[in-house]
């Protein structure tokens, strides 16, 4: 059980109390965690990487793991088709789409779905976390 798994599952125990989700929040930000991106780049391509993407009943999902053990297991037969990067919580918050399900360990007896709103509040709170850095 990783320190994310803990906070999900004390956020879940408490019916979502605020201060137990704020927990995951900020863990979630400070979090190392593994996304899944296209193999094969344009060398020519400006992109750093394509984030692979499930398309669900109209919504767009990203997948990110908190360790790469996770990754390999939801990837199955198919991890040595697929890459990966390494960003943190913050950043790939930051670089979200508007629209977009991020889905955190899925497969797991601790995932979480942040639904687009959810992600939206995400992105406030990292927006003042610059804020006081900046200041």
């Amino acid at each position: 059980m990783t320190e994310l798994d803990k906070m999900i599952a004390a956020a879940y125990a408490s019916a979502g109390k605020q201060d137990d989700v704020n927990k995951v929040y900020l863990l979630l930000l400070r979090s190392l965690l593994y996304v899944p991106v296209k193999k094969d780049k344009n060398p020519d391509d400006e992109e750093p990487f394509y984030p692979l993407f499930a398309h669900i009943e109209g919504q767009y999902y990203l997948m990110a793991f908190d360790t790469i053990a996770r990754l390999q297991t939801w990837a199955g037969d198919h991890f040595d088709h697929i890459a990966y990067v390494e960003l943190s919580g913050q950043d790939l918050i930051t670089g979200l789409n508007e629209g977009v399900f991020l889905y955190i360990n899925h497969g797991t007896d601790y995932y979480k779905e942040f639904p687009p709103e959810e992600v939206k509040h995400l992105k406030m709170i990292v927006s003042r976390i610059q804020q006081m850095k900046n200041s």
